[in-house]
């Protein structure tokens, strides 16, 4: 693409530090309510598995609920080289028979509105759009993949293009850059796929 600019190292390490930061925070912000590696710690009576993990590794940043009917896991991850930068955001699901149909389209259609929104968080930057930071396909269902696997979690990944044109100036502010990817990025993956989760159990 003319004129692209490309992702520093520096500033590929500043967001994949948020996502982890990310991760983290939702992790803490629920653990209250689910069996964890850390109350069992403090209590060896608790035997039964955890409920709650998280995870960071080469696969990127995860977190993991299995509790009751809940069993799937949400994950952060950045891709990156010398040219390119993709931030995906991803669920893992083992619900049978899942209306990924319904799921796609509703992404879709949040993603077709609020890609051309003004960002929020950056006084210097009122008029900067959520697709100067992070980019989806011009038909936003490329952007969203159903992989389906046989035996396994089938896994939805939501895909970004990072923008480098305000890059620099977004990530000087650390919170309020990890505010913007988790309410951009993470935060509608999360309610939508809630929303139909809880459809297919009425």
């Amino acid at each position: 693409m003319p004129g692209k600019r490309k992702t520093p190292p520096k500033s590929a390490a500043m967001i994949d530090k948020a996502l982890e930061a990310i991760i983290d925070q939702w992790y803490l912000s629920v653990s209250d309510y689910y069996i964890t590696s850390e109350k069992k710690a403090e209590n060896p009576e608790i035997e039964i598995p955890d409920e709650l993990k998280r995870f960071h590794d080469e696969n990127g940043h995860r977190i993991k609920f299995n509790k009751g009917d809940l069993d799937f896991t949400y994950g952060l991850s950045l891709m990156s080289d010398s040219e390119d930068c993709a931030l995906e955001a991803s669920v893992n699901n083992k619900v049978p028979n899942f209306n990924y149909g319904e799921l796609v389209r509703r992404l879709s259609v949040y993603y077709q509105t609020a890609k051309d929104k003004q960002i929020e968080g950056f006084k210097k930057m009122k008029k900067v759009r959520n697709c100067e930071v992070f980019g989806l396909n011009e038909n936003v269902q490329d952007s969203i993949k159903v992989e389906t696997r046989e035996g396994k979690a089938d896994i939805v990944r939501l895909t970004f293009e990072v923008q480098g044109e305000h890059l620099e100036e977004l990530i000087s502010d650390p919170p309020n850059f990890m505010e913007l990817i988790h309410q951009y990025c993470v935060a509608p993956l999360r309610r939508i796929y809630a929303e139909v989760y809880r459809t297919k159990r009425k």
